[in-house]
């Protein structure tokens, strides 16, 4: 980490008196302390950003999926980033899955060891331009006073938060074939049963003979994956419409693959029966508990079993947009123009493709993409105005590169070695 924060692309050569990056004077905040914020929360240290401040609402890291790591993301976490500083066994002998959790550890660790400051159990609730300061001060839902000016402003709340609305970003929606997806996490088990267990995945047209054991048993899937971590013993699975039905997952058929799983439509015993049931053809030990989890909004724990429509997608229009205001410095009776730097970064910006595992690289690519924003920028915040339309530009450009980057199948899921 020392390296890569001596890294000439990190450190500015543009000023003879001092040795600050192009960055100095940012002050950033962050909404969001998933794997993109975070990961956006260790660029801006990078950058030497004055002030980084990340809001999270949630008090706990309890999301125990696994996300995709592939080859060059592994290459930065382990050898640039020092991750295993932190996490010993992360991307060990090549494993190229992670916890989502184990991830957000990670991350808040490098940030924090940087100079970020994380405040849990706190929301955006509004943000306003300062009157005589270059800066826009920013209101949380938390009462504990904190120290929120900022002329940076990154959204990292996913595809569901309405913030991105709320600062005029547009989305549009695209469909990747039709498909469903159930995911399931298990008390991961150390017993002498657990280590036959499936590891890695397999799809139907490459692993007949299984697949065909399982349909004997109703249990109709287009492919199944299976990751033991620390965390949990994790299960992606997607079954056939037909099995949905045959298997009264879902209540009725409807046409739209979004309506179909919505939760007034899904028998949830069902669901969880039918999980157990293919976890245990997977080599998921009988005994072995559903992990429970309890959703942000709180509410009593329960079964981590969810089903999901993967292959709609929606992503943003556009990656960042500036906002414009002045201020008048004390003693000045000048009014002097700033901008407010507005920035999407990870699935608030375009959704990941489950089957592809593009959530990680797409996360990274985003938040290297605002690194660069932020260095054409330049040194001096009160001079963005001048450039802000041309790097918005470019911003875009790369915004469009990112979406169109091609990454290989998740192990064996599709069909790929």
């Amino acid at each position: 980490m020392e390296a890569r924060f001596s890294d000439p692309h990190y450190v500015s050569q543009t000023s003879s008196s001092t040795n600050l990056s192009n960055a100095a004077g940012r002050r950033a905040l962050i909404v969001g302390a998933g794997p993109a914020g975070l990961r956006a929360a260790v660029e801006m240290c990078l950058l030497r950003c004055d002030k980084i401040v990340v809001l999270e609402k949630r008090n706990t890291f309890n999301r125990v999926n696994v996300m995709r790591i592939h080859t060059k993301d592994m290459d930065e976490l382990v050898h640039q980033l020092g991750a295993r500083d932190f996490y010993r066994k992360i991307c060990v002998q090549d494993r190229d899955v992670v916890a989502i959790r184990r991830m957000q550890i990670v991350f808040m660790k490098m940030a924090l060891c940087l100079g970020a400051e994380i405040i849990p159990q706190a929301e955006l609730a509004g943000i306003e331009p300062d009157k005589d300061t270059p800066y826009w001060t920013a209101r949380t839902t938390t009462s504990t006073p904190h120290d929120l000016k900022c002329n940076t402003l990154v959204l990292a709340g996913g595809e569901k938060s309405k913030l991105s609305s709320d600062f005029g970003f547009s989305r549009t929606s695209f469909r990747a074939g039709v498909a469903t997806g159930i995911t399931c996490n298990f008390v991961p088990s150390h017993s002498p049963a657990a280590a036959d267990a499936m590891q890695g995945g397999v799809v139907s047209y490459l692993s007949a003979p299984f697949f065909n054991s399982l349909k004997e048993k109703g249990l109709d899937l287009e492919n199944l994956a299976s990751y033991i971590t620390e965390e949990s013993h994790y299960l992606v699975m997607t079954p056939k419409r037909s099995t949905l039905l045959n298997k009264g997952i879902v209540k009725e058929d409807r046409a739209d693959p979004v309506e179909l799983v919505q939760r007034d439509n899904v028998d949830r015993d069902n669901l969880l029966k039918f999980a157990r049931e293919v976890a245990t053809m997977a080599g998921v030990p009988p005994d072995s508990e559903f992990l429970q989890t309890t959703s942000s909004k709180g509410g009593p724990p329960r079964p981590d079993v969810a089903i999901f429509d993967f292959t709609g997608k929606t992503c943003a229009t556009e990656p960042s947009k500036a906002i414009t205001s002045t201020f008048t410095p004390p003693g000045s009776n000048t009014r002097h123009p700033k901008t407010l730097l507005v920035a999407l970064v990870g699935d608030a910006l375009v959704e990941p493709f489950w089957p592809m595992g593009t959530g990680w690289a797409r996360a990274v690519g985003s938040c290297k993409a605002l690194g660069d924003c932020l260095r054409e920028l330049g040194p001096d915040p009160l001079k963005w105005g001048e450039r802000v339309e041309a790097v918005l530009k470019a911003h875009a450009e790369q915004y469009i590169v990112l979406k169109s980057e091609s990454y290989a199948p998740m192990t064996n899921v599709m069909g790929s070695s």
